[in-house]
């Protein structure tokens, strides 16, 4: 008869030691015997069987006839918790500034549970002096994109210019904007133009009346994330992003989530 373990216990032997959590992971790769254990985390076998013969006891783990380690369906779900944890810690911590001093109300709480799909990022640091640098670069981001969507609370007059060279490239194109962006644009391009540029392509325009405290932009295989400062000014000299299929997947949650909120302009 299975015993009945109580979450402490779990949690005590999936968290409270690094060997227990390492022997976890290493296991929701596959089975594993006691030598690939041993040489995998550099430790004796001694000291496997040990955490081994713990893990056991909670449900987490088993033996096979052929004496092989592997997870028990427990595991298995403490295991991807382990890692949804130890992914979003890793983000935490390598872009640490950047979270901490930056306005984080515009990330729903659906995708901060998912911040761990963040980890293969960067995050840029760009001269707020260098206007052209960061064009340049952004332009060469997105440029060989198969498709584009974006969510901005602010106007540049710039990025106006490189929406319309991409949207002569037939690009399905779908922007989210404020509705004070919108009017901005409005006065840009004169109502009449609007109209004709976005009859005249796969641009379609959203605008939201959120307070968006968010702007980025996400691709088929770029993401680009801005925010606000604590001290509600946007932050133009640093941007985090990605070429991570699982950051471009969390972008695209994100982009979902302000859509949902938006309404589609009618010019």
């Amino acid at each position: 008869m299975t015993k009945i373990v109580n979450s402490s216990d779990i949690i005590r032997l999936a968290v409270c030691s690094d060997l227990r959590k390492d022997i976890i992971l290493c296991l929701f790769e596959s089975q594993k015997s006691l030598g690939d254990l041993r040489d995998n985390l550099k430790i004796s076998s001694t000291t496997a069987i040990h955490a081994l013969k713990e893990l056991e006891k909670g449900n987490l783990t088993f033996q096979e006839k052929n004496k092989n380690y592997g997870l028990t369906n427990i595991g298995r779900v403490i295991a991807i918790k382990l890692l949804d944890f130890c992914n979003a810690a890793e983000v935490s911590k390598k872009y640490e500034r950047f979270w901490l001093e930056h306005d984080l109300s515009g990330i729903p709480q659906d995708q901060m549970e998912k911040i761990g799909w963040l980890k293969n990022s960067n995050v840029a640091e760009i001269s707020s002096l260098d206007i052209v640098k960061t064009h340049s670069y952004y332009v060469n981001s997105v440029k060989n994109a198969k498709w584009i969507k974006g969510v901005s609370p602010i106007f540049s007059s710039d990025y106006t210019k490189v929406y319309k060279e991409l949207a002569e490239k037939n690009l399905s194109i779908q922007l989210i904007l404020s509705e004070a962006v919108l009017n901005k644009l409005i006065e840009a391009m004169g109502t009449d133009n609007l109209k004709c540029f976005i009859d005249n392509s796969r641009v379609e325009i959203f605008v939201t009346g959120e307070n968006i405290k968010v702007a980025f932009t996400v691709t088929d295989a770029f993401l680009s994330l801005g925010l606000f400062n604590n001290n509600g000014v946007y932050d133009i000299t640093h941007d985090l992003t990605s070429t991570d299929y699982m950051a471009v997947r969390w972008g695209d949650e994100l982009f979902e989530y302000y859509q949902e909120k938006s309404k589609k302009y009618k010019s």
